[in-house]
């Protein structure tokens, strides 16, 4: 995979990680690539099309950027910064069919989901700043209050082997997953097309019982369990 490629898959997979986590679920979430996005924000804002029949708020996932290169670390390593734009519409969200979450509360949530994730691959965890957010101008006719929410992440141009729960092994073409939460209980997601291993994204598949795939497939896995955040995530290629 090309250093560009690895940038640009860092995007959907905080996307889907946001739909994925239950804090979430009332909050319209877009990635700035859609097509027709002012319009969409617009309509969620207004509480036309927000989720879950709430409105008034959203979280727009823009690309992220590569800094410069960390001094004094082994091997080509830099710094990763993750943007997001959060705004509400103060009439609309805390109304009854608000989302419950003021732009704040969201900016917070979004925080306290990545602060020091591992998504796997070469990116190697989020951190934040003390200030990790701040309000933004927005025209004086915009009907909402806009923020921006910065994340940053130690990105390893290559990338090292890692292994987190849940735990995982394989053996041949057969993969097996172990839900490593103590009691059980966990629904564990896998994905073997390098996307978000999440209820999020159409492509992950919950599993079930152990799975077949070809010999080099890269799989990726993360468990999940009632309202707690979701586990980390595992990526490991049968051989």
């Amino acid at each position: 995979m090309s250093l560009a490629s690895q940038i640009e898959s860092v995007q959907p997979d905080v996307y889907y990680k946001l739909l994925t986590e239950p804090w979430f679920g009332n909050i319209a979430i877009f990635k700035v690539r859609e097509k027709r996005l002012d319009t969409e924000v617009s309509r969620a804002l207004a509480g036309l099309a927000g989720r879950n029949g709430k409105g008034g708020a959203s979280i727009e996932v823009l690309m992220p950027t590569l800094k410069s290169a960390l001094p004094d670390t082994a091997g080509p390593v830099c710094t990763l910064e993750q943007k997001f734009i959060v705004k509400e519409q103060p009439t609309v969200n805390q109304g009854a069919h608000g989302t419950g979450l003021s732009a704040e509360q969201i900016a917070v949530n979004i925080a306290q989901t990545f602060q020091l994730f591992f998504l796997g691959g070469p990116l190697q965890g989020f951190y934040t700043a003390p200030s990790f957010y701040e309000y933004i101008s927005a025209p004086a006719d915009a009907p909402f209050i806009p923020l921006a929410v910065t994340l940053r992440a130690t990105f390893a141009l290559t990338a090292l082997t890692r292994t987190l729960v849940p735990a995982a092994s394989a053996t041949a073409e057969t993969v097996t997953l172990t839900d490593a939460q103590p009691g059980g209980g966990s629904s564990l997601y896998y994905t073997t097309d390098g996307s978000f291993p999440g209820s999020g994204n159409p492509n992950a598949i919950l599993y079930g019982v152990p799975f077949t795939v070809a010999s080099g497939a890269t799989v990726r896995t993360a468990a999940y369990h009632g309202a707690l955040q979701g586990s980390m995530v595992d990526t490991f290629v049968v051989n």
